[in-house]
């Protein structure tokens, strides 16, 4: 059965306007926090993510929001994709996707869909804002169009729910935000943190000294001899530290090494890959992963422990959740901006009839 295209009444565009203008912008401190994963390009997974994912180009494969009762609240969707999502699973926290959807589905959660679905179950509401094509309508729905698709309780306008996630969805300019943020840790000097290199270079121990519970290492000139293929072992000594943050310039950095603290200190480190166009690991790697000009690999099922922010993501490991619980530097804490009107053509694209696939909320 075809079912023509329904256009929103005047009340539910000015209900999304209102909720887009509230949208505030989450400052670099809540973006550790409230997401596992932010990539400003594009993700292939072929492996899950337990925490909440945002990228603003494509993703193809994964299972996101592995634990949804752990997750910390947000105004954001458990996935949030810019561009298509293909052969993705996200088990909650409902989705935001500004062009098509392929395959698998969304087993609860609101979801907003701007182009079309194929062969897609949404376990909540959905709203699809092209044509629904195989698609299995559990919860309320609309589409532009359905072909072999029943949908048996059609939505008027988009739920409370969707209209606040589409509003969060452009509300804040994670490219500016977390380099802001990266370039602002560059900046700062070394509390007199050092480095050890022992059984031959094979060893590396991280020896933190903390002013106000914060330690900062200038790993610039050690940064090739930590990531290399000598090295089989990393040890951190806290020393009382309850941040610490890492600061590199290398270009390519890769690491094959034994992480042996890396669950239990994934939520205090930060590793700021600034100037990095590619990070590799491919053992156990723990912290918060800041690579925000690189594409960040984790290889050979590597798993990390902490939360990844950069500009592609090729994961082939599982990402736990391991929220940033240290403290930033006031001065390393860059302002959060007006991004609430910015991109609003996501939106905007949700209130008109589907006749041009919505460009990708890609940001840099």
């Amino acid at each position: 059965m075809l079912v023509r295209p329904v256009s929103l009444s005047a009340l539910a565009v000015a209900a999304l306007f209102s909720s887009a203008a509230q949208a505030a912008p989450l400052s670099a401190t809540q973006v550790l926090q409230q997401f596992n994963v932010v990539v400003t390009g594009d993700i292939h997974s072929s492996s899950h993510v337990d925490g909440r994912t945002f990228a603003g180009g494509n993703v193809v494969g994964g299972d996101y929001v592995q634990h949804v009762n752990d997750t910390p609240a947000s105004a954001y969707a458990g996935l949030t994709v810019g561009g298509d999502l293909r052969g993705a699973n996200v088990n909650g926290l409902g989705v935001v996707v500004g062009g098509d959807i392929y395959f698998r589905g969304v087993n609860s959660g609101a979801a907003y869909v701007g182009g079309k679905a194929t062969g897609v179950s949404f376990g909540g509401d959905a709203w699809v804002g092209g044509v629904a094509d195989g698609v299995n309508f559990n919860g309320a729905g609309h589409a532009a169009s359905l072909v072999n698709t029943n949908n048996n309780r059609p939505l008027a306008a988009p739920t409370a729910a969707m209209n606040s996630t589409l509003a969060a969805s452009t509300s804040t300019n994670f490219g500016s935000v977390l380099g802001g943020l990266s370039s602002s840790l560059s900046t700062l000097h070394s509390t007199g943190s050092t480095v050890d290199f022992s059984n031959n270079n094979q060893q590396v121990t991280f020896n933190a000294v903390a002013q106000n519970g914060v330690a900062v290492f200038d790993l610039r000139a050690l940064d090739s001899s930590i990531f290399s293929a000598t090295t089989s072992d990393i040890v951190f000594n806290m020393n009382g530290a309850t941040t610490v943050i890492l600061n590199t310039d290398d270009k390519n950095l890769s690491l094959m090494a034994n992480f042996n603290q890396a669950q239990s200190l994934g939520g205090q480190l930060i590793w700021n890959f600034a100037g990095a166009e590619s990070v590799t690991v491919g053992r156990t790697f723990g912290g918060q992963v800041l690579a925000t000009g690189a594409t960040f690999s984790n290889v050979g099922g590597a798993n990390v422990e902490g939360g990844v922010f950069a500009a592609n993501l090729h994961q082939d490991g599982e990402i736990h959740l391991q929220s940033f619980s240290g403290t930033l530097p006031v001065t390393a804490v860059p302002e959060p901006e007006g991004y609430a009107m910015m991109g609003l053509g996501l939106g905007l694209l949700g209130l008109v009839a589907r006749r041009r696939k919505p460009a990708p909320f890609r940001q840099s």
